[in-house]
C-alpha cells in the first residue's frame, strides 16, 4: 500500500494533465483566421453562378463538417473514459486514506 497510493496519485495527475492539454486544442485561438476563412467561403457562394459548382462546394463543406463531428465524438469518448478512470482512482485514493507523504509510520499496538 505504501507504493500503491503514490503510483495512483501520479497516474491521476498525468491523466488530469492530458485532459488539460487535449482540451487546450479546442480553444479557438485564431478567431481572425477562422473568420477570414468563413468570409472567403461566403464570397465563393455569393460569386458562384453555376449551380453545379455551388452544389459541389456545399457537399464538400458538409462532408468536412461530418468528419469534424466524428473526430469530436471520438475525442469525447476518450475523455469520458479517462474521466471514469480518474473517478475510480480518486475513490481508491480516498478509500485508502492516510497521509502518504508522512515520514512517520503508524504505531502498532502489541
Amino acid at each position: 500500500m505504501k507504493l500503491l497510493r503514490p503510483f495512483i496519485l501520479l497516474v491521476s495527475i498525468l491523466l488530469f494533465a492530458w485532459l488539460f492539454v487535449s482540451n487546450i486544442n479546442l480553444i479557438n485561438v485564431a478567431t481572425t483566421l477562422n473568420e477570414a476563412e468563413i468570409s472567403s467561403d461566403i464570397d465563393k457562394v455569393n460569386k458562384s453562378t453555376d449551380i453545379n459548382s455551388l452544389k459541389q462546394f456545399t457537399i464538400e463543406k458538409i462532408s468536412y463538417m461530418e468528419a469534424i463531428r466524428n473526430r469530436f465524438t471520438e475525442n469525447a469518448m476518450i475523455r469520458v473514459a479517462v474521466i471514469s478512470v480518474l473517478i475510480i482512482l480518486q475513490v481508491v485514493l480516498y478509500a485508502t486514506g492516510g497521509n502518504m507523504f508522512s515520514a512517520k509510520q503508524p504505531r502498532r499496538s502489541h
